[in-house]
C-alpha cells in the first residue's frame, strides 16, 4: 500500500509530467520566436541581409528620438483613456443587464454585437462614420447645427487619437460589460438585504459591497484589457494610419513603419522590446492586487 505522502508525490509527478508536452509547444511556438526577436533587437538587421550584432545601438538611437517618445506617449494616452472609459462605463451598463426588467436579454445581445465584428469590419466601417465627405457622424452634427464645418476626425492631429479611442472603446467594452457582469451574477443577494435593513442606500451599496466583490475581477478584467490595448494594431492602422504626423501613432503601429517602411528590422524589434519592461511590471503589479485580494 502506497502512503499518502507517497500518493501525494506520484500526483505531482503526473502533474509535472502532463504538463511538459504542453510546455514544448509553448516554448517552440512563443519562446524561440521571442528570443531571436530578442537578439535581432541588438543587431542591425535589415530584410535579405546577415544580420550583425551591434550591442545597444538600436535602443540607443530610439531613446534618442523624439518621435519614438511621441508615439510611446500617445499609446499610454490610447491604453489608460480607453481602459478607463470602458471600465466605467462596463460598470455601469453590467450593473444595469443584471437587473430584472423586459427586454433584457435582446439588450444583451446588442450590446456584445461591437466585440462579435472583426476587428477589419469594425474598423473600416467606423473609418466611413469618420469620412469628412460622405460620413454619417459628420452628416449629422451638421444637420442638427451642433458644428458649422465637417469634422477631420482622422486628419486633424489635434483629435485623430481621440477618434481611435473612441473606436477601442466602442469594440471593447463588451468584454468589460460580460466579464463584470459574471462577477455581479457571483454576488450573494442576501448581503444586499442586510445592508437595506442596516439603512445603507444604492450608492453605498454599490461602494461597499459590489465593488470589493469584484474587485478580482474587475483586475483581471482591467490587466487583459490593458495588455490587449497596449497592443492594439488594426484599429490605429486601418483608421488613421497612425497618422497624421505621427499624433495617433502607437508602439504596435511605430514598430510596423520602422519595419516595413524604413526597412529596419533590428530597431523595428528594439522599439517593441522596449515596452516588455512596462508590460511585466504590469502583469507582476496586478498579480500582487489579486494575491492581497485573495
Amino acid at each position: 500500500m502506497k502512503t499518502a505522502a507517497v500518493k501525494r508525490r506520484d500526483d505531482r509527478l503526473l502533474g509535472y509530467g502532463l504538463l511538459v508536452p504542453v510546455a514544448v509547444i509553448v516554448f517552440v511556438i512563443i519562446g524561440i520566436p521571442f528570443v531571436n526577436a530578442i537578439y535581432l533587437s541588438f543587431t542591425d538587421k535589415v530584410v535579405g541581409v546577415t544580420p550583425k550584432f551591434i550591442g545597444l545601438a538600436n535602443y540607443m538611437a530610439i531613446f534618442s528620438d523624439k518621435e519614438y517618445w511621441k508615439v510611446l506617449k500617445n499609446t499610454v494616452v490610447f491604453t489608460v483613456g480607453s481602459v478607463g472609459v470602458k471600465l466605467v462605463l462596463g460598470l455601469l451598463l453590467a450593473v444595469v443587464v443584471n437587473q430584472n426588467f423586459f427586454g433584457r436579454g435582446l439588450l444583451r445581445a446588442v450590446l456584445l454585437v461591437p466585440w462579435a465584428l472583426s476587428g477589419m469590419v469594425s474598423a473600416v466601417t467606423w473609418r466611413w462614420m469618420y469620412d469628412d465627405t460622405y460620413g454619417i457622424i459628420n452628416a449629422l452634427l451638421l444637420r442638427w447645427n451642433i458644428v458649422h464645418l465637417p469634422v477631420a476626425w482622422t486628419s486633424d492631429p489635434s483629435i485623430a487619437l481621440l477618434s481611435v479611442i473612441i473606436v477601442n472603446i466602442w469594440k471593447g467594452l463588451p468584454f468589460f460589460i460580460f466579464s463584470l457582469l459574471g462577477g455581479l451574477q457571483t454576488i450573494d443577494g442576501q448581503m444586499y438585504e442586510a445592508a437595506t435593513i442596516d439603512g445603507a442606500g444604492k450608492v453605498r451599496q454599490f461602494f461597499a459591497i459590489t465593488i470589493p466583490s469584484i474587485s478580482p475581477v474587475i483586475a483581471i478584467t482591467v490587466l487583459l484589457s490593458t495588455i490587449w490595448t497596449f497592443n492594439s494594431f488594426e484599429i490605429v492602422y486601418l483608421i488613421t494610419g497612425g497618422g497624421p504626423l505621427h499624433a495617433s501613432a502607437v508602439i504596435s503601429t511605430y514598430t510596423y513603419e520602422v519595419a516595413f517602411l524604413q526597412n529596419k528590422m533590428g530597431q523595428s524589434l528594439a522599439v517593441a522590446g522596449s515596452i516588455i519592461p512596462i508590460l511585466v511590471a504590469l502583469i507582476i503589479f496586478s498579480m500582487r492586487k489579486l494575491n492581497k485580494d485573495d
